[in-house]
């Protein structure tokens, strides 16, 4: 009994922290898309911005209140994969954390 309560608290772990790294990787991406598409201002890049706004993807991604919003944003990004829709991966919607 002892061993399934360890266990099943180190799943919760291991899941939370995948879903951080994932929330990590999310952010940094969306920095890459904004410096390449919408670098109106002709801002140079700066790598401390990208982890700053990487920081604020695991934020969102742990917080449980973004929750829903962040599984609907998946399960697009999961959509958009199987089918293979790529001209919608150059989208702003497909690549925005929010």
């Amino acid at each position: 009994m002892q061993f399934y309560k360890l266990a099943t608290k180190t799943n919760l772990y291991l899941i939370g922290s995948c879903w951080g790294t994932l929330g990590f990787h999310r952010g940094m991406k969306q920095y890459d898309y904004d410096h390449k598409y919408h670098n109106v201002l002709k801002k140079n890049y700066v790598y401390t911005d990208q982890i700053f706004l990487g920081l604020f993807g695991t934020f969102v991604y742990i917080n449980p209140c973004f929750l829903p919003l962040m599984l609907h944003k998946e399960m697009y990004r999961l959509e958009v994969n199987l089918r293979g829709l790529e001209d919608e991966k150059s989208m702003d919607n497909y690549n925005k954390l929010l």
